[in-house]
């Protein structure tokens, strides 16, 4: 069964709810504040066809952020 699809600003400002819920980072910048949702052209066999552009060094990247993107990749495909 396909995802439901989702525009790259729906997708971004599902993420930021999700981060700014998070303790401490409301208000913080992060990539997808930075970068936004870019597709990746799909692989073709079920992977995410989206991702976040980044924007910063990875080694400040945060696991628990790293987790919401791939729950929402897991639940939702970006509108073609």
């Amino acid at each position: 069964m396909p995802k439901p699809t989702r525009t790259a600003e729906q997708l971004k400002a599902m993420l930021i709810a999700r981060i700014e819920a998070l303790p401490g980072l409301r208000g913080q910048q992060t990539d997808v504040h930075r970068g936004g949702v870019v597709s990746t052209g799909g692989d073709g066999e079920g992977g995410p066809n989206w991702t976040v552009r980044v924007a910063t060094d990875r080694g400040t990247h945060r696991a628990d952020i790293a987790q919401l993107i791939r729950t929402l990749q897991g639940q939702f495909d970006l509108e073609a």
